[in-house]
């Protein structure tokens, strides 16, 4: 009997463990911008940020993960003031013991868009 709850669990925990993938959001810009009012530094460019979660909370740098991720996209183009054509996608992993032990798990948000400079007219 003892076996056979031990392969339960087992079986349970990989069954809840696994990998997500969404798209969070889709947006025309990071900051305010007039159509025309900026100036396109190059092609697309891509942040990410990654955070561990226990118990269903995140660890690591306080804050949006979102923000870090746009912040890391423009360290790429050291000029750009903002970006266009943003994507923002998120990935969940969580470790097969997850719901053993605690729910245990990896949360990465990739934002990815292309950086302009914005015309001060």
């Amino acid at each position: 009997m003892k076996n056979v709850l031990k392969i339960l669990a087992a079986a349970t925990a990989v069954a809840m463990s696994g990998c997500l993938s969404k798209t969070a959001a889709m947006l025309a810009s990071t900051d305010p911008v007039e159509q025309g009012h900026y100036t396109v530094l190059g092609s697309e460019v891509s942040g990410t940020d990654t955070q561990v979660m226990i118990l269903f909370m995140t660890f690591g740098a306080s804050g949006s993960g979102a923000r870090r991720a746009t912040e890391d996209a423009l360290s790429q183009a050291p000029s750009a003031d903002a970006l266009v054509r943003v994507a923002v996608d998120t990935e969940e992993f969580y470790f097969p013991f997850n719901f053993i032990i605690a729910p245990v798990g990896i949360v990465k948000t990739r934002v990815t868009g292309t950086p302009i400079k914005i015309n001060q007219n």
